[in-house]
C-alpha cells in the first residue's frame, strides 16, 4: 500500500511540475506575442491533457498492473485538487460548472491514457 501511495504522490508532483513550467511558458507567450484569449484556453487545456497523461504514464510505469486505473486516479486526484484551489480561490461559481465537468473527463481520460501507454 505505501508504494502505491508514494508512486500516486510522486505522479502528482511531477503532473503539477509539468503544469507549472507549461502554464509560465504560457504567460509569457501572452507578455511577449499578445495572443488571443481562444487561444490561451487551447494552451491550458493542452496543458492539463498533457501533465495528467504523464502523471498516468509514470504511475503506470512504477506500479506495472491495471495501469489504466492507476491513471484514472492520478488524473481524478489532479482535477480534484485543482478544483479544490479554484474554489478556495474564487469561491463556487455555476457558470463554470459545464466547462469544470468537461475538464474533469479531459483528467481522468488523459491519465487513463498515460496508464494504458505505460
Amino acid at each position: 500500500m505505501r508504494t502505491y501511495t508514494i508512486s500516486i504522490l510522486k505522479a502528482l508532483i511531477i503532473s503539477y511540475v509539468i503544469s507549472a513550467a507549461s502554464l509560465l511558458a504560457l504567460a509569457g507567450l501572452l507578455c511577449w506575442l499578445d495572443i488571443a484569449a481562444a487561444q490561451l484556453q487551447i494552451g491550458m487545456i493542452v496543458t492539463y491533457i498533457g501533465s495528467c497523461a504523464v502523471g498516468g504514464f509514470y504511475v503506470g510505469r512504477k506500479i506495472k498492473k491495471r495501469e489504466f486505473l492507476w491513471g484514472l486516479i492520478v488524473g481524478v486526484l489532479y482535477y480534484s485538487i485543482h478544483i479544490a484551489a479554484v474554489i478556495a480561490v474564487e469561491g463556487v461559481q455555476p457558470e463554470r460548472i459545464v466547462p469544470g465537468t468537461a475538464l474533469a473527463l479531459l483528467c481522468m481520460g488523459s491519465g487513463m491514457m498515460g496508464g494504458m501507454l505505460s
